[in-house]
């Protein structure tokens, strides 16, 4: 394949410098994008009173602190100083050009107001001068396939076969290959992650062992279907399109949790009664010690979502992409 994949690994930076600049042989072209849209689920979404779908920093007078403990998108967009208008202080920028336009429960193969694809549909067909449309000089990101995953997961569960629920993720692989190819029609620049392994979150600890399995080769039907469609699609020159896997780092951190300065990588950090985006600082579960779940220590925020911790890892390998990937 001719995109790049970054894998955030133990290696040191200049190692890591080297493997980027050597990625495909290309060259590296600087692009420095005008805006940054933000398509998916809710791992992507900050509300109206920037709440985030993880564990949110409070101020000292106890109200939510947006800038502390950002997402990925926030991570990635205050690269190029950007900022999101729910949360307008994460980076020092002189205009708020960050859009998020991904909704909480969409999926990539739904055909829902909240889903993939119709999330691209108004932003296209949005006028431009509302801030609609997609251009060579926009930034997206796609971030999805989670939902898909467990939709699929609890249909097994009410009885459909293994064979049927294979089939439905291997849907939402093609589903997300096919909304790239639109944004990239339409002349955006796309940062797309691939699923997480729900196989080794909380949600596939709370299953037996043949569920959590069951889950892992679900996420990867997602993932290899989504990689095939992209290849077969022709887009895949390198100079479009970005691609980002957590799947390695997450391998890396539950194999050798204090090696990465994690204390716990089983359980979701949020007490049950702190139902995201509710969860601060102050709903945390506590540590054999008596002390609080860290926000840095903890990987998991709840049974799917990350901490502010695995954030930081994936809008790391995002804005590491970006930077270095040869877009034209």
């Amino acid at each position: 394949m001719k995109f790049c994949s970054t894998v955030l690994r133990a290696a040191g930076a200049a190692a890591l410098a080297v493997m980027l600049g050597s990625c495909g042989g290309e060259s590296l072209v600087a692009f420095v994008p005008a805006r940054i849209l933000v398509f998916g689920d809710q791992s992507s979404v900050i509300t109206a009173s920037g709440r985030k779908y993880t564990i949110n920093a409070l101020t000292t007078d106890g109200t939510i602190d947006c800038v502390a403990y950002p997402i990925w998108t926030q991570v990635l967009a205050s690269s190029y100083g950007i900022v999101f208008p729910e949360c307008p202080g994460s980076a020092a920028a002189t205009a708020v050009t960050g859009r998020i336009l991904a909704k909480v429960d969409a999926t990539a193969a739904g055909t829902g107001e909240a889903d993939l694809a119709q999330q691209i549909t108004r932003q296209l067909e949005l006028p431009a001068a509302d801030g609609g449309g997609i251009s060579s000089s926009d930034l997206v990101t796609v971030f999805i396939g989670v939902n898909d995953v467990v939709a699929a997961y609890k249909r097994y569960e009410l009885g459909a076969s293994v064979d049927e629920v294979k089939a439905l993720t291997e849907q939402a692989g093609i589903a997300i290959a096919t909304q790239i190819g639109r944004i990239v029609d339409a002349g955006g620049k796309v940062i797309v992650a691939t699923v997480p392994d729900v196989g080794v979150t909380p949600y596939a600890r709370s299953k037996d062992l043949a569920g959590a399995a069951l889950l892992n080769v679900l996420t990867g039907r997602v993932n290899n279907q989504f990689l095939l469609a992209l290849q077969n699609s022709g887009l895949n020159d390198g100079r479009k399109i970005g691609l980002i896997e957590l799947n390695p780092y997450l391998i890396a951190v539950i194999g050798n949790p204090a090696g990465y300065g994690y204390v716990n990588v089983v359980e979701g950090a949020c007490l049950a009664l702190a139902v995201l985006p509710d969860c601060t600082t102050n709903t945390l579960k506590t540590n054999p010690d008596g002390t609080s779940a860290g926000a840095f220590t903890w990987l998991w925020a709840n049974e799917l979502q990350l901490s502010p911790g695995g954030h930081g890892q994936l809008g790391s390998l995002a804005s590491t992409r970006a930077h270095n990937q040869p877009f034209q």
